[in-house]
């Protein structure tokens, strides 16, 4: 008994203190200058000086040598350009170079002929008239005149031996005319002469070179390394044979011994594969440094691997993912995103002597500060550092090693540099999109890829007495500000809590008939009477958003592993098509380019780890079905059932999810009816819990997809696009119908969202998204009206679970407490038929035809789908 009153008055300490965003009731909004913008879930933007728009998700940055020119490479997903802010007297402007569409033969309006189509990361200026510009997907480096956008030569990263080359950051000694090019897919950089335009050779680094930097004599280059592992394509694989040649689950969870040495499995055709073994997490290339001596041109000489931030094991569940560089002061700077550190190198023994950490005050032990760029205000003798997870820039004395304060930024900064006093801040995420429908109808151009845009902020280095107002509103815009209120209770009775993520759906195309916006809800309560039972019933909210753009970032968004500068980068460009997996053992990076496909992969674990270890670590027990299943490169085609999928690597799942998941529960795979989902749940938890008497496990995750749609198949039961929503509304009535008549309905709680809001549109934000609760402690037919998020549901359940916080999101996330009611109504509830016309569950099957299901969120298809509406 004293044991539980202590375990209780911890978890009551945990939360006393309460945080929370500080939107409060009011919606999202998107204002075009920056201050004012309300962000999905509650936070602020103000940033600091004159904000430009760039096109979307610059990750490059660059600035000539005169200082009145300033160039950023948008890195997508639509449309990938070069934003040019240009000084003309004393006036700014800024114009914006798109470049060509990527030609498709699905897509016959397509027709640019230009075969620059991308841009990723690296940029630098060679004169006034000259700039470099990485391409990333076609592994080249254009280079082009800056006023006119003419390209003047192009060098290419694929030559000998090196194939699917993926060009990156970029690095340039323009008094020698070498340029040094970040690989991506074959873990090396490749050097080039400038000045008579060939390649010189290249060198091998470490896994997942990101960021690189030259020392100010220009004689070392540094490089961080971003990846844990170098993954192997399993013996036997192939893509035009997965069914056979693929495994049906993934083959280990890490950390695990199976892991590490390789273990035996059987494939689709039940032959043994040897999986090879990922190897030593720690090793020299993972989460590091390369220094290579570049004193000689033309070569480059592997100095020393140096690992920065904190290694795998006993305090990090994951990386330290070194996402900066920067060589300034007498030091090297690195900056470490996922552990909000930087570490500092002496260039000369090259070892690290200090981390300097980034921290906030009061919330010191939890993470999501996220680090990436840096710049040096040689005046102040100050960095300047890109903190992307709270939109601000870190100052940090450098007499002092110390944190001195922050400026507000735009959302998701991910570059600074400076020209003398004059700072620039390039925002991946500019002010958000905005709505992107009226009351009456969508706008034109209404899919959020082609809304969103970039930012870029200008302004004079604040002086040392502007730094307290500045940081208190960047504490204040992320609710990083204690309250006098202590937090709302929740039913202390509620021991299981259900999570059910469904794909896709805005708010106003579900509830729009409920809602204000009938004219948008084309999915209304004709499509998904369950979903509109279930909310006359119990709780909604109509103020909850999506903190995800897409399905990858949501789907890490909804296990509390907020991505970090590798997943955010990527994912820009996979979905411009310009980041893609090739299942290829000759360039090792691809196999982790995981295109949409959207769970956590062990160079994104953050130091925390993710929802599952937050759970098992505190012995909450936990059943997964369906969800982190979608790793790079899985195969889902017809006739994969139960899972859904092939797995044609050694990618792993992480161990605390693999060893809690159903292996007979399918994938995202949309072949595959949701009819079949609710079937093998309610059979595994007939089977595993409720007939032998055991206790269901206290949090069961279910993954519930095929609301996402796809092209209409009369023959498999699916008339019209509404059919995959219709079939996702009965099978989310299944369940419920089930859960509410267990044993353990009398302490439950259930939670259903989608993963992200882009497949539909609506009036307020386009992340608006649907939130659910119901169980016997939900209010009665309740709406709650708090700006939150994912982060607020994590929030939600973790107290509910008596758990603290996971990072620095759900600390300050505002939850959904006010939905409960301490008067249980233990009805349950009963199945309500859907439309036979729209979708007969009887005839539902997957499809005769041996295609692959529409993959995760691919563009051309969501594409459509608004084109439809």
């Amino acid at each position: 008994m004293l044991r539980q009153i202590s375990v209780l008055l911890t978890v009551v300490s945990l939360w006393a203190a309460e945080y929370h965003t500080p939107a409060g009731p009011l919606h999202t909004k998107r204002t075009e200058a920056g201050p004012g913008t309300i962000l999905p879930g509650g936070r602020l933007l103000s940033p600091f000086g004159t904000q430009y728009t760039t096109g979307p998700g610059p990750f490059g940055l660059a600035i000539n040598a005169g200082g009145d020119r300033v160039v950023t490479a948008d890195g997508g997903p639509d449309r990938y350009s070069l934003s040019f802010l240009e000084k003309s007297g004393t006036d700014w402007a800024i114009r914006r170079k798109q470049l060509a569409k990527k030609r498709d033969a699905d897509d016959s309006k397509v027709a640019d002929d230009d075969d620059w189509n991308s841009t990723f990361m690296g940029l630098a200026f060679g004169d006034d008239n000259t700039l470099y510009a990485s391409e990333g997907e076609s592994g080249q480096v254009r280079v082009l005149d800056p006023t006119s956008g003419r390209s003047l030569h192009v060098f290419k990263l694929n030559a000998g031996k090196f194939k699917d080359s993926y060009s990156g950051d970029l690095a340039l000694d323009n008094a020698r005319g070498l340029l040094y090019v970040v690989d991506q897919a074959n873990f090396r950089v490749a050097v080039f002469d400038t000045k008579v335009k060939k390649a010189l050779g290249s060198v091998a680094v470490g896994r997942l070179p990101f960021a690189v930097a030259l020392s100010p004599d220009q004689k070392r280059l540094y490089v961080t390394n971003v990846g844990m592992f170098s993954y192997k394509v399993l013996p036997g694989a192939r893509t035009d044979a997965a069914r056979e040649t693929g495994l049906e689950f993934p083959p280990y969870g890490f950390p695990s011994k199976d892991a590490t040495r390789g273990v035996t499995r059987k494939n689709g055709k039940g032959e043994n594969v040897q999986v090879p073994g990922l190897g030593d997490p720690n090793a020299p290339e993972a989460n590091s440094v390369c220094v290579l001596d570049v004193s000689e041109p033309g070569l480059g000489k592997l100095l020393k691997f140096i690992r920065t931030g904190l290694p795998f094991g006993r305090d990090s569940k994951g990386g330290s993912s070194p996402a900066g560089v920067l060589a300034v002061a007498g030091k090297v700077f690195v900056t470490n995103g996922n552990n909000d550190t930087i570490s500092v190198i002496n260039p000369e023994t090259l070892v690290v002597e200090k981390e300097i950490p980034l921290r906030i005050r009061g919330l010191e032990k939890y993470r999501g500060v996220l680090p990436i760029g840096m710049g040096f205000h040689a005046a102040s003798n100050r960095l300047l550092v890109a903190e992307a997870g709270i939109n601000a820039v870190g100052v940090v004395d450098l007499a002092t090693m110390t944190v001195q304060g922050h400026v507000p930024a735009g959302w998701f900064p991910t570059r600074v540099l400076t020209h003398g006093d004059n700072i620039y801040v390039t925002n991946a995420k500019g002010h958000g999109v905005g709505p992107n429908a009226t009351l009456d109808a969508p706008m034109p151009n209404s899919f959020q890829a082609e809304r969103r845009k970039g930012s870029l902020s200008r302004y004079i280095m604040p002086g040392v007495g502007e730094l307290p107002a500045l940081t208190q509103n960047a504490m204040a815009n992320n609710g990083f500000v204690l309250s006098s209120a202590t937090a709302s209770p929740i039913p202390k009775e509620i021991r299981h809590v259900v999570i059910i993520v469904k794909e896709n759906r805005t708010f106003d195309e579900v509830f729009g008939d409920v809602a204000g916006a009938p004219k948008l809800a084309r999915f209304g309560r004709s499509v998904s009477p369950n979903h509109h039972s279930m909310v006359d019933r119990w709780a909604m909210s109509d103020n909850f958003y999506a903190d995800s753009e897409v399905s990858v970032d949501g789907h890490h968004w909804l296990v509390g592993s907020y991505p970090n500068e590798w997943t955010e980068s990527t994912l820009m460009a996979a979905y411009g098509g310009a980041k893609k997996f090739r299942l290829t053992p000759d360039a090792p990076g691809r196999l982790l380019f995981a295109e949409s496909n959207s769970s956590v992969h062990p160079e994104e674990i953050l130091e925390a780890g993710t929802l599952w270890d937050h759970l098992e670590r505190n012995k909450i027990t936990f059943r997964n079905f369906g969800e982190g299943y979608e790793l790079a490169g899985v195969d889902e085609g017809t006739g994969l059932k139960p899972t859904g999928g092939r797995y044609l690597t050694n990618m792993p799942m992480p161990n605390a999810l693999y060893r809690n998941s159903s292996q007979k529960y399918p994938n995202y795979n949309t072949n595959i009816p949701d009819q079949f989902r609710a079937t093998q749940f309610i059979d595994e938890i007939e089977t595993m819990y409720r007939k032998p008497g055991k206790d269901l496990p206290r949090l069961l995750f279910i993954h519930l997809p095929d609301d996402h749609t796809a092209k209409p198949r009369p023959g498999d039961g699916y008339p019209v696009q509404a059919s995959y929503v219709a079939d996702n509304d009965y099978a989310l009535g299944r369940i419920m119908e089930y859960l509410s008549h267990s044993p353990w309905w009398k302490d439950m709680s259930v939670f259903v969202t989608e993963d992200d809001a882009q497949g539909g549109v609506d009036h307020i934000d386009s992340h608006r998204t649907v939130m659910m609760l119901a169980g016997p402690y939900v209010k009665k037919g309740y709406v709650a009206h708090t700006n939150t998020s994912f982060t607020g549901m994590l929030k939600t359940v973790f107290r509910t679970l008596g758990l603290g916080p996971l990072n620095l999101y759900d600390a300050a996330a505002a939850d959904l407490a006010d939905c409960f009611t301490t008067t249980p109504d233990f009805r349950p509830y009963d199945l309500l038929p859907v439309d036979k016309a729209i979708f007969d569950p009887k005839n539902a099957r997957e499809p005769l035809d041996p295609k692959p299901a529409p993959k995760m969120d691919d563009p051309r298809e969501l594409r459509r789908q608004h084109e439809a509406k």
